[in-house]
């Protein structure tokens, strides 16, 4: 097990945080890695921290934006500055476990492209509503994930929820990811839109809580959502990645039904009738 894997840290006006990110990956127990932090022109002390390690371990290396270019193009430039054969991200307000890179790397024996951990979420809780209703909606599907394992219905979960917690939890190929597009419709859902373009590839759940996730009300996952419009083509856009490998006549039947369940819905039964038009916007649903 000598693969090197290269840890892609981005970093934004995270100084409160990034100290801790950068000493959980220099305590991993793996240690063929570097770190390759790359900063989106913060305007805070971020980048004194990050100098001082920098100046101690040769494995730390730094890049930096001369203008903030956003978390899609940041990742993407370092993913080719990337010279290792596994790309893991750790964002700079969260935290690796000691042993977190080595248990990732032992999924490689099982031929996994892509693996992801169980996380730890920790800090403001009480601060970040709507990241916990968020974690909760994933955490339905964890819980039901009671051992290690290949997730053989990724495709069917991913385009109805986004069930991997936070980029810091995932390893992949970089010739995976590299292939990907960075472009999604909603900006603050980049890491769904990637993880639905690698869902027929073999993705592989550590239950293991070896990510710690800050939960916090300057979370990307806090900043404003896109409208509903936006979220209504961006949902299309996730479901098409699920069906790329379909017969093209089957993909285009399967997307314009999954389009009109959007649009419209409708469930009928001895005790309830229900419609739903424009994804939830009117709903009408009686019992009896």
């Amino acid at each position: 097990m000598y693969e090197k894997v290269s840890i892609i840290m981005p970093s934004y006006n995270y100084a409160l945080y990034i100290k801790q990110a950068i000493e959980s990956v220099l305590n991993q127990t793996y240690q063929n890695w570097d770190l390759i932090i790359i900063d989106d022109a913060s305007t805070d002390y971020s980048l004194n921290i990050i100098n001082e390690y920098v100046k101690k371990d040769s494995r730390v290396k730094l890049i930096i934006n001369e203008k903030n270019l956003g978390l899609a193009s940041t990742l993407k430039k370092a993913i080719d500055f990337a010279d290792g054969e596994w790309i893991a991200f750790l964002e700079s307000d969260d935290e690796l476990l000691p042993e977190s890179v080595e248990e990732r790397l032992k999924a490689v024996r099982y031929d996994a492209d892509l693996v992801y951990t169980d996380v730890e979420p920790f800090q403001d809780k009480e601060k970040a509503l709507e990241i916990e209703k968020y974690y909760n909606n994933v955490n339905k599907y964890l819980t039901e994930l009671d051992c290690s394992k290949f997730i053989e219905d990724f495709p069917k979960i991913i385009y109805k929820s986004n069930i991997i917690p936070t980029f810091s939890c995932v390893m992949v190929k970089k010739e995976l990811i590299k292939a990907c597009r960075f472009n999604p419709i909603c900006k603050t859902s980049l890491d769904h839109y990637l993880w639905a373009q690698l869902s027929d590839k073999k993705i592989y759940y550590i239950n293991k809580k070896l990510t710690r996730w800050r939960l916090h009300k300057d979370s990307y996952l806090n900043k404003a959502r896109s409208n509903w419009i936006a979220r209504f083509l961006f949902s299309i856009s996730i479901y098409s990645q699920t069906v790329k490998n379909r017969f093209w006549l089957i993909r285009l039947f399967l997307i314009l039904n999954y389009i009109r369940t959007r649009l419209f819905y409708c469930k009928f039964s001895r005790k309830q009738i229900k419609l739903s038009f424009f994804n939830d916007k009117i709903l009408f649903e009686k019992e009896f």
